[in-house]
């Protein structure tokens, strides 16, 4: 599949269609009733009375399943490791190559429509595509400015050129790193994000509302010197500055120890099906700005991590169904139709690791 652009001086360049049009292209739309109104099959789904008289799908009958190979060719392109066939991988590490790969291939295609447009782009967290070497020289360009805050207190913010794409529109938000040291102007960064990075190791931490409260919380910084080499009070905080419409929680389960290398977390964390941002989660400058409609979110999709092991396991997903109006659990090729109290129960064999939201007033 290719198309045809004509750019400004009447040229008309040939390019391939982009991977995510490519994969999207592979799905087909799996057939669901809206109201079954007798037992038996319908549409490729078995649909069984309750003792209530309920109507419930209790089966479903998917497509063929299919290898994402342009994912493959994607990974290969920006030079992944992960793109080697068969390698047990990271859930987190893949999503953050796959949205970053398909931020860059936009940011190519924008390029070659719009050539003046000549901003070094910003990769959010997540491992980074390998740049050329004319590109390095480019990277890396920081805005800088003094702004007031409350009080009238200044601080010198820093944050990195970015160039939007529909992969940033949808899953981009932003957080406000700041510094604080003793005699000196607060020093902030805005740094963008795909995944929100929840650190959940403490025994406090048993839920996701206090893992968000703990990333927010001020620490300590310890090894900072002043230049007559005597060392200094530094402390940071971290703070929500821009929420994206859909906001991907990755709860850190793998942690490395000096005695037994890289470990998995066991422990369960409870998230709720709607969840609330806080405004205390949110930098002081933007807290009047978000309304209480664009901090609330659904959960709309879990991936899941099953085993013990921090080297192995197998990773499984529940999602909403919109035309089903319920959740599926999606096991490789095999897929079920399952109750909601089912996506939030905690078991020792299933931990929750990806935990996908989407703000309501989008549903």
């Amino acid at each position: 599949m290719s198309r045809r652009v004509l750019i400004s001086d009447h040229r008309c360049v040939h390019f391939s269609a982009p991977t995510s049009v490519r994969l999207v292209n592979e799905f087909n739309n799996m057939p669901v009733p809206s109201k079954p109104k007798h037992q038996g099959t319908n549409a490729g789904l078995l649909v069984q009375s309750s003792a209530a008289g309920d109507k419930i799908v209790k089966d479903i009958r998917p497509g063929v399943p299919f290898e994402p190979t342009y994912i493959y060719r994607l990974l290969k392109l920006i030079k992944s490791s992960l793109s080697e066939k068969g390698r047990q991988e990271d859930a987190e590490e893949y999503l953050g190559f796959t949205l970053n790969g398909l931020h860059e291939e936009m940011l190519a295609l924008k390029k070659l429509i719009s050539p003046n447009e000549d901003k070094a782009p910003t990769t959010p967290n997540g491992p980074e595509a390998q740049p050329d070497e004319e590109d390095k020289q480019e990277e890396g360009s920081e805005e800088e400015w003094e702004q007031v805050g409350p009080r009238n207190k200044t601080s010198i913010t820093r944050q990195a050129d970015f160039v939007s794409t529909p992969i940033t529109d949808i899953f981009g938000g932003h957080i406000r790193s700041v510094v604080y040291q003793q005699n000196s102007k607060e020093s902030a960064t805005l740094q963008p994000f795909f995944t929100l990075q929840l650190d959940i190791q403490s025994e406090k931490i048993r839920t996701v509302q206090e893992a968000l409260e703990t990333l927010v919380a001020r620490e300590s910084v310890q090894g900072y010197t002043s230049k007559t080499k005597q060392e200094i009070e530094v402390s940071r905080r971290v703070t929500l500055e821009e929420l994206p419409p859909v906001l991907v929680l990755h709860l850190k389960r793998f942690v490395f120890e000096k005695t037994g290398g890289c470990q998995k977390l066991i422990k369960n964390i409870d998230y709720p099906v709607d969840l609330e941002i806080s405004k205390d989660l949110l930098s002081t400058g933007v807290r009047s700005k978000v309304v209480k409609g664009l901090r609330v979110y659904r959960l709309f999709a879990v991936v899941y991590h099953h085993g013990n092991s921090a080297t192995g396991g197998h990773y499984t997903t529940d999602v909403f169904h919109i035309g089903l109006n319920g959740w599926l659990r999606i096991d490789d090729q095999a897929v079920k139709v399952i109750h909601q109290y089912q996506v939030v129960k905690q078991i020792a064999e299933r931990t929750a690791y990806l935990l996908y939201y989407r703000r309501v007033d989008l549903l």
